[in-house]
């Protein structure tokens, strides 16, 4: 590779499998109110009603939103509302 190309790995992942399925891995990196916000993605809230259910306001909840797409490594909402909505259906272990 050269001084000038830079390199971009991508995700470790099983062929043809869901990028942000790794993510999965990395849940217990939220704090209980990134894990409840991470959870209330699944249903499809918005950050208003999200707001809402949680008691703060739309700014905390970007905020939170934020932090979890940060601590699971993922650069979409749409990632993230699709790794949370995996996470809530199939049984997958919640975080401690």
């Amino acid at each position: 590779m050269s001084e000038t190309e830079t390199s971009h790995a991508a995700p470790a992942r099983a062929p043809g499998g869901p990028h942000w399925k790794p993510a999965l891995g990395r849940v217990g990196r939220l704090t209980p109110r990134e894990q409840e916000t991470f959870l209330l993605l699944a249903e499809g809230l918005s950050n208003e009603s999200m707001a809402q259910r949680l008691h703060v306001t739309e700014r905390t909840v970007r905020a939170h939103v934020a932090a979890v797409m940060e601590k699971l490594e993922l650069s979409s909402r749409l990632a993230v509302c699709l790794a949370s909505y995996a996470f809530a259906t199939e049984g997958i272990s919640r975080p401690v």
